[in-house]
């Protein structure tokens, strides 16, 4: 009887303490020269955030592999004789999920102080070491912990110097620039708007990204002076990239929310391959229950699909073929109750279809250890059909817009990179694009007029581009980036030649300076150049010889790393525009320009602008479980259009403040769960509008603005407060996590100017207030 007592104990005993042993999960992946891609044989990992420290050398491909690792938040070092040491900070390590970095390791010219490359809330150095200033990277764990269902531009609208619009579209404001000046990149080739709904609130926004978090590795946002492999922008950069699928494990994923459901899965082709595949499918819940909803319910649906294929070869370098799918409907009708109509909104019916695919294949190639190539072929299509009409009050419906578009693209682009020595190295590319336009725009002119044919274009652009730029560490404190950027345009034929450079000086271990210059070009909308203009029964098109519109931008910089968790940064800048699109003798210019598909007249090139401002970010990152930022940008956008008088633009804010503060909770007693909050409030200043021309509106019934006087109404500042919930438990084999976000919490209104109503006949504001939640649960397995 003793014995079995005994036996029975210690069977509870080793039951109880395999229960409480604490959950591990791999941390493994290969360290690279950053410059040529090339593996570094025999560097130095730690994991520094244990009691006792965990550590590997990797093989001699740069390889390494730490099992063991407990899950939760963990900081890696990286050391190697003859290169900067890097420290990896606040990786979260799930126990369904193993974590595969590439770690990119930078040769030293003397000892220099330990480099931190990767910061929890996207204050950390870009990932692309050609930028000095103005850039941030952002990570896929910010989009998942911040209340931006899941969308890296709502991400980055935290950032100083951004702004945004209202709650339904998340195109980006960049110092004082329209959000048709950002440039998406995705696995380093230009990318059309990868938004659902692209085009409809902004170019260059949407109602929400298509590009998933579980898709996503870390990524940079610049928002001024780029270094010169950028070209075709004026305000910001998006420059993202799919992470690489887990070539040893199939992981997988599924998350069910209020936005949607989304199918992921990763993992590798056979045993005996390093080649991997990752896939994300999303579909909108909307259109999930849409069948069910009466049949005039007018929801908009969307969905998804984004994948990346991995390669390597033993000798023939690596090859990756990636693509980006989304489709979106509208299907809207108007109210057939005219007594019930409150404003002209409720008259109009639409319907709308749009597609944007891209296939891209990517091959990277090292020659040796210094030399680099990587080559991409991408295909694109974007496609837009919608109409729309609008009722009288008889039902008698009349066509109000016809847009037909379909535009094909070829990229091409090749990019040489090559490490001349510890301090000195370079990068080359060419990138070719044709672009077949192919595009149809009809509008009435007047409520009940015919519709009328602004454009109806169809013809080949191609745009060419060449850059070079170099690095050049000209001591242990003094960095030099220089080169240039040129662009080839053939519908006007020119060729634009675009310096660019930066310097930067190290002050003191935890002190930097920096200044930086670029010149740069963007296309407007196409529509603008294409559009047919009538006079004397004759149709032209003599938008066609406008030049690029092209600034000058100046940025200078002070970063103070506080301590080793707490990081100040200041920059003041000052953009020059000018070759602004602009009507002759009116206040018109393309600076403006939000969401127009329509042009009836004939520009000019001589429109300038300048915004000028300052930009502080205070940040701590993640550490004892709580992390902050907070940022401040107060500036001024000014305009000048055909009639050479200086304006506010509408993006002439004045200033924006963001506050973000998360704190997370590690409970369990085998610290296998994680309670998360997040918050972030946003105070921004009102922007400029044009006032009513009252009589004119009274007498038509309709809103009619006094032209006479645009952007002289100062409106009064906004706010607005995001917040968001998470709840992780980690498991053996999987991890669970609820989400739930909200979205302007306090219900502040967004303003979108005025309406006539037709029950009270008078003037009123037209706002919303929008108060939007997600409840969403994920779990990875």
């Amino acid at each position: 009887m003793m014995k079995k007592t005994i036996c029975s104990m210690l069977c509870l005993l080793l039951a109880t303490t395999v229960f409480s042993q604490e959950l591990t999960q791999v941390i493994r992946g290969q360290i690279v020269d950053a410059t040529s891609k090339a593996p570094l044989p025999f560097a130095t990992i730690i994991v520094t955030s244990l009691e006792a420290p965990l550590g590997i050398v990797a093989d001699d491909q740069g390889n390494f592999r730490l099992e063991g690792v407990p899950v939760g938040r963990q900081n890696v070092k990286v050391t190697l004789m003859g290169y900067e040491p890097v420290m990896v900070n606040n990786l979260m390590l799930n126990s369904a999920k193993e974590l595969v970095l590439t770690i990119p390791l930078k040769e030293s010219i003397t000892q220099m102080e330990e480099v931190v490359i990767r910061a929890s809330e996207g204050n950390g150095k870009t990932l692309n070491e050609m930028v000095s200033v103005s850039g941030q990277s952002f990570t896929v764990e910010q989009t998942e912990r911040l209340a931006v269902f899941d969308d890296p531009a709502r991400v980055v609208a935290s950032f100083a110097g951004v702004t945004t619009g209202n709650l339904d579209d998340n195109g980006v404001v960049i110092r004082g620039n329209a959000p048709k000046g950002v440039l998406w990149r995705l696995e380093g080739v230009e990318i059309p708007n990868p938004n659902h709904f692209g085009g409809l609130g902004s170019f260059g926004g949407g109602a929400i990204s298509a590009l998933s978090g579980l898709m996503l590795g870390d990524s940079d946002f610049l928002t001024g002076a780029f270094p010169a492999e950028y070209g075709n922008a004026m305000s910001g950069v998006f420059d993202m990239q799919f992470r690489n699928g887990n070539n040893e494990t199939a992981e997988h994923a599924v998350q069910l929310g209020t936005l949607g459901l989304d199918i992921s899965s990763e993992g590798p082709f056979s045993k005996n391959s390093n080649a991997s595949y990752l896939f994300n499918y999303r579909y909108s819940t909307l259109a999930l229950i849409k069948p069910i909803l009466p049949e005039d319910n007018g929801i908009p649906t969307y969905q998804d699909l984004s994948f990346k294929i991995n390669v390597p070869t033993q000798k023939a370098g690596v090859f990756s073929i990636w693509g980006l799918g989304l489709i979106d409907g509208i299907d809207s009708r108007a109210n057939t109750d005219t007594t019930e109509w409150i404003s002209e909104y409720d008259s109009y019916s639409d319907l709308g279809t749009f597609r944007t695919g891209i296939l891209g294949v990517t091959h990277n190639y090292s020659f040796s250890n210094k030399t680099f190539l990587k080559t991409s072929i991408v295909a694109s299509q974007e496609y837009k059909r919608y109409e729309e009409e609008r009722y009288d009050f008889q039902l008698d419906a009349f066509p109000t817009a016809d847009l037909s578009i379909k535009n094909n693209k070829w990229t091409a682009s090749t990019v040489l990179q090559h490490k001349f020595n510890a301090s000195h190295f370079n990068r080359t590319g060419v990138i070719v694009n044709q672009l077949h336009y192919n595009s149809s725009l009809a509008f009435s002119p007047e409520f009940k007029d015919p519709l009328y044919t602004y454009l109806d274009e169809e013809s080949t652009i191609n745009t060419y581009q060449f850059f070079t730029q170099s690095q050049f560490d000209l001591s242990s404190r003094l960095k030099l980036n220089v080169g240039i950027h040129s662009q080839y345009v053939n519908f006007n034929d020119e060729l634009t030649f675009e310096p660019r450079a930066s310097l930067s000086y190290q002050l003191s271990p935890n002190r930097s300076i920096g200044f930086a210059y670029g010149k740069h070009s963007k296309l407007e909308p196409l529509p603008l150049y294409f559009s047919e203009i009538e006079e004397n029964g004759v149709v032209t098109q003599p938008n066609t010889s406008l030049p690029l519109s092209k600034s000058h931008h100046y940025v200078f910089s002070y970063d103070w790393n506080i301590n080793e968790k707490i990081s100040l940064s200041i920059e003041p800048y000052y953009q020059r525009l000018y070759d602004i699109p602009v009507i002759p003798d009116s206040s018109y210019s393309a600076i403006n320009i939000d969401a127009q598909w329509l042009y009836e007249d004939k520009l000019e090139g001589t429109g300038t602008g300048e915004n000028m401002g300052v930009d502080i970010t205070l940040s701590r990152s993640l550490d004892q479980g709580f992390y902050y930022m907070f940022t401040g940008s107060v500036f001024d956008s000014k305009y000048k259009g055909g009639d050479g008088i200086e304006r506010n633009t509408r993006y002439n804010r004045g200033f924006v403040v963001n506050a973000i503060y998360g704190k997370e909770w590690v409970v369990g007693k085998s610290k296998n769960k994680v309670l998360g909050l997040s918050g972030r409030l946003n105070f921004l200043g009102g922007k400029y509008t044009t006032p009513l021309d009252t009589e004119e509106s009274m007498d038509n019934k309709e809103v009619i603005y006094d032209e006479s006087k645009i952007y002289t109404v100062k409106q009064d500042p906004s706010y607005r407060l995001d917040i968001s919930f998470y709840w992780k438990i980690n498991k053996r084999r999987h991890t669970g996590t609820w989400k739930l976000q909200l979205l302007n919490a306090l219900g502040s209104k967004d303003d979108y100017g005025y309406l006539y109503n037709y029950q009270t006949q008078r003037l009123e504001k037209d706002d919303a207030q929008i108060i939007i939640p997600s409840l969403a649960y994920k779990i990875e397995f």
